[in-house]
């Protein structure tokens, strides 16, 4: 059976802003079943949970930043089991933290969290900032995962956007990668976003990589630059087209 095709919310975050009853609506209506969270946009989580339900809508994931992590704890756990997901992902390290001692930070506070909740999969989202050397040798990726117990949410856009090899580092990380970020990249010097299955990254061959990695969802996520600036026209075309590869 092909791996279940998830939405990172964030794509049409401006639509679910204005209106997120319509909006999931709108996501439900594409052929998505699951989605990841980022934010619930000034909802408490029964009224989003309630909503999702609505609209036969699974939450797989949720991205929470470590501050959250760290001194929220209590509530994402309590958000984590309203929703039902059991994946809990730490998706962005600010600039002052990209140095050699703030990467070993990811696995300190993600193997505590890990000590405090065994029953929840915690993982790491990457961008492009953390294939950029250290002045050991190493980039901040290479830190991050040298750990064994550190799972990941590979976003493949900017593993690619990184400098880097995307079909190399999903076989490197097989078995920890329980949720796979499918993003495209757009032909030309820019590398800006691009729809999924309209750019240059083999988005298809990595699609039916990601099984044998352990796998459990893929993510299709546009950032910005959507078609007619349309972030539901641009989640279609990804469901579609992801939904083509694996077919």
């Amino acid at each position: 059976m092909p791996l279940p095709i998830a939405l990172q919310l964030y794509t049409v975050r401006d639509v679910l802003a204005n209106d997120i009853d319509t909006g999931l609506a709108q996501v439900a209506g594409i052929g998505y079943r699951h989605v990841e969270l980022a934010g619930l946009y000034g909802h408490p989580p029964h009224e989003v949970k309630a909503l999702l339900d609505k609209h036969g809508l699974q939450a797989i994931a949720s991205h929470e930043g470590p501050h959250r992590l760290r001194d929220e704890f209590d509530d994402v756990l309590d958000q984590a089991r309203t929703f039902g997901y059991q994946i809990i992902v730490w998706p962005w390290i600010d600039e002052a933290e990209r140095t050699l001692e703030g990467y070993r930070q990811v696995p300190t506070l993600l193997a505590a969290c890990k000590a405090k909740a065994p029953a929840f999969t915690f993982a790491y989202h990457n961008h492009a900032f953390e294939f950029d050397k250290l002045p050991d040798g190493r980039s901040g990726f290479d830190v991050i995962f040298d750990d064994p117990s550190v799972n990941s949410e590979m976003d493949v856009y900017w593993v690619a956007k990184g400098g880097d090899d995307p079909h190399a580092w999903l076989k490197k990380l097989a078995g920890r990668l329980p949720v796979l970020h499918i993003k495209d990249m757009a032909d030309g010097p820019e590398q800006g976003f691009a729809e999924v299955g309209t750019g240059v990254i083999d988005l298809a061959s990595i699609a039916r990589a990601a099984p044998d990695a352990g796998v459990q969802y893929l993510v299709v996520e546009q950032d910005s630059n959507w078609i007619d600036d349309d972030p539901m026209k641009s989640a279609k075309i990804g469901f579609d087209n992801l939904t083509a590869m694996l077919a």
